[in-house]
């Protein structure tokens, strides 16, 4: 009996250091896969901030140019529309385009459509899609 208990612990021998490098190497490719997760979770932030900078700016764009009286505003008025200084950091070759029309078509009472929209580039180099807002600012009435 007890040389059977002996053949059969030198035949396991070794078995404890096969589990511990199979082991090792599943640790291994879980880690990569949880690095490769966290960078593209970590891509897919800076994206939204950069959308959420552009967001803000546009809003903030819009509501100075809706706060001005209706006479002074025009395209011709708007361009000197510009990113702020953070949003110019945080969004790469970012870009304001401002259009200001007249539209009858809404109320026939003169009313004109104001539409800004903010552009930038992504990490591989290509125009992101862009942010955009429009807004119908009528004329004041008599009694307004």
């Amino acid at each position: 009996m007890i040389a059977r208990g002996r053949n059969a612990r030198s035949r396991r021998r070794g078995s404890l250091l096969a589990e511990t490098a199979m082991s090792g190497v599943m640790l291994i490719i879980a880690m990569g896969l949880v690095a490769k997760v966290v960078g593209a979770v970590a891509t897919q932030r800076r994206a939204w901030d950069r959308r959420q900078v552009a967001v803000f700016e546009a809003a903030n764009l819009m509501e100075r140019l809706t706060a001005r009286p209706f006479e002074d505003l025009t395209t011709e008025g708007a361009k000197d529309a510009a990113l702020s200084d953070e949003a110019k950091r945080t969004l790469p070759e970012g870009r304001v385009q401002v259009e200001i029309t007249d539209d009858d078509s809404v109320g026939g009472d003169g009313s004109k459509r104001v539409f800004v929209q903010i552009q930038w580039r992504n990490r591989a180099g290509d125009w992101d899609a862009p942010v955009r807002l429009t807004s119908w600012v009528h004329r004041r009435g008599e009694g307004s």
